[in-house]
């Protein structure tokens, strides 16, 4: 088996699309604000592919049957729009680094003969800590890019001289840039716990990326999602007050029964 593109129709004849991607990570940021977006717009899949670079594993349904890994395109025409979309979101990113670049570069291909002018791909920014606000940070190819999303709040600065971005957000970035295609990563504030699913880094770039498609984004679906996530987080913040209390006082039993024995 090799990495492939699976296409179920003819590809579709678009109007100046741009590419957005969205594949797990941290936060699941991609993954949910490009799925969002696909379900909002109504996108229309078109494409799959499949590699042997994802995990070794199949997706169980509840009908019992199963579904190989594999990344899925969608393309969006909607009157809503000034220009098309085509979308890229899948359960699992190539679990190698030859995979990584080899999966990328197929996207990029398939994108070059849909004619994309632009890619947005779509991350999480790890902070290690609960946030009441999502910031959304980004890394750009081309100037114009920064100063235009600078205009909707994006960051562009890292912490320290430099920065990196890990898998298929940041390596499209590079095989964008190498086949002379503006590309942008937007990257929403997050945790990084794995077990966060973080709808609200994930309305923070998109309503960045609805700037740039100058069309409002309806929230609603999101904002049931991150009403959970504050309910989680409110309660994780208890759980690990408690757990330094306990912790602290545990110390001070300690010292008062050491000092007991000393005496």
């Amino acid at each position: 088996m090799e990495t492939h593109i699976k296409y179920f129709k003819k590809p579709p004849k678009l109007n100046n699309p741009v590419l957005i991607e969205g594949l797990p990570g941290f936060g699941q940021v991609g993954r949910l604000a490009a799925e969002h977006i696909i379900k909002e717009f109504k996108g229309k899949k078109f494409a799959e592919l499949y590699s042997p670079h994802f995990p070794p594993q199949v997706m169980i349904r509840n009908d019992g049957f199963v579904d190989i890994l594999s990344n899925n395109f969608y393309y969006i025409k909607n009157k809503k729009l000034k220009r098309d979309i085509v979308v890229v979101v899948g359960e699992a990113q190539a679990a190698t680094i030859t995979g990584q670049y080899e999966v990328c570069e197929k996207i990029v291909e398939a994108g070059k003969k849909l004619g994309i002018k632009e890619i947005i791909t779509i991350g999480g920014y790890a902070t290690g800590m609960l946030l009441k606000v999502s910031k959304v940070y980004g890394a750009a190819t081309e100037k114009k890019l920064i100063e235009e999303f600078a205009d909707y709040g994006v960051i562009f600065k890292t912490k320290g001289d430099r920065g990196g971005i890990v898998g298929a957000s940041g390596i499209l970035l590079g095989i964008g840039m190498l086949n002379n295609i503006p590309s942008i990563c937007l990257m929403g504030e997050t945790p990084g716990h794995p077990l966060l699913i973080d709808a609200k880094a994930a309305e923070a770039v998109l309503r960045a990326i609805g700037k740039k498609l100058k069309v409002e984004i309806d929230m609603g679906e999101l904002d049931k999602r991150a009403k959970e996530l504050e309910k989680f987080r409110l309660g994780l913040e208890r759980m690990m007050k408690k757990m330094v209390k306990k912790e602290e006082g545990g110390k001070k039993e300690e010292e008062e029964a050491e000092l007991k024995y000393i005496g």
